[in-house]
């Protein structure tokens, strides 16, 4: 029976230098739990593809700030609509931004004119057009610019 006990202990004792109790446990076998503990391949694929998201979008923000496209605004402006009001004529219009950097306080100019006579003007500024972007103004007038000529340009702006 004492042989037994010292034989046990001495189990014990091994079970618990190398930090494993599952070796005391019948049935248990430590292949199996690290088979349980193994990612799957999908989690990988997954990681992966999250690393490589991350780091690509790192890599244009490094671009970007390094000197990414410096081309100066270029705004292009369109009409878009003519409509009538209680006070005159609105003109819609759109301006994008074609270029590389942004513009503030954007000045846009319509005129009015009947061959080389100007008529009427107004103006308007757009705040803020980043590159590659669209804004929609408008221009008062009160004449009808269905009537006459009409010429939209951008004036000027300010960098930011």
């Amino acid at each position: 029976m004492a042989a037994r006990m010292k034989h046990h202990m001495q189990k014990r004792g091994d079970a618990s230098k190398s930090g494993s109790i599952a070796e005391l446990r019948p049935g248990s076998d430590s292949q199996s739990r690290q088979e349980s503990n193994a990612i799957p391949i999908w989690e990988w694929i997954v990681a992966a593809i999250g690393l490589m998201v991350v780091a690509g979008v790192l890599g244009f923000l490094l671009y970007e700030a390094l000197g990414g496209n410096q081309l100066p605004p270029d705004v292009k402006l369109s009409v878009d609509s003519v409509v009538q009001t209680g006070n005159g004529y609105l003109v819609k219009i759109t301006a994008a931004n074609q270029g590389g950097s942004t513009a503030e306080g954007v000045i846009v100019e319509g005129e009015l004119r009947r061959g080389t006579e100007p008529v009427e003007r107004s103006q308007t500024t757009i705040d803020y057009l980043p590159p590659h972007s669209e804004k929609r103004a408008g221009l008062f007038f009160t004449r009808d610019p269905r009537q006459f000529e009409l010429q939209v340009r951008p004036f000027g702006y300010e960098e930011p």
